[in-house]
């Protein structure tokens, strides 16, 4: 299970390093692609087969269908971590996340997110108070 939060930083060409504890859980190629929310998510190969399963289920004449496997899949690289535990993250996937130098890693169960800091911090002030409320609800439902 991934989990956790680190933060890092982007370097001049674009790498950032993925700590190892990720790493040992994600393997030696991974698929990064848009995330939601303006992250980036990262998967192993085994999760990222799962998830597109799910995808093929959906319906290609529901636009809704359609445009969330677009948004997946047209962004979607295959990487391998160099010997520092880098990858590098495409131009355009640092333009969608707005990643300059401070980057965010957080672990959520089956993926990675990297938020760029200035995004994950204002995330968390925006639903910190809801989280009481929003735990609440999930856990007190049975």
């Amino acid at each position: 299970m991934l989990m956790g939060e680190y933060r890092n930083n982007l370097d001049v060409k674009g790498r950032i390093v993925v700590p190892s504890k990720f790493r040992e859980e994600l393997g030696d190629k991974i698929i990064l692609t848009r995330g939601l929310d303006g992250s980036l998510f990262i998967y192993s190969l085994p999760k990222w087969m799962e998830l597109t399963e799910k995808l093929k289920t959906l319906s290609f004449t529901e636009k809704e269908s359609r445009n969330f496997t677009r948004f997946m899949l047209s962004g979607a690289h295959t990487l391998e971590f160099d010997k520092q535990g880098r990858i590098i993250i495409p131009s355009y996937l640092k333009d969608y996340a707005c990643l300059t130098k401070e980057v965010v890693l957080i672990g959520v169960l089956n993926r990675v997110e990297i938020w760029s800091s200035d995004n994950w911090d204002k995330f968390m002030t925006d639903n910190f108070d809801d989280l009481s409320s929003i735990s609440n609800d999930l856990f007190n439902s049975n």
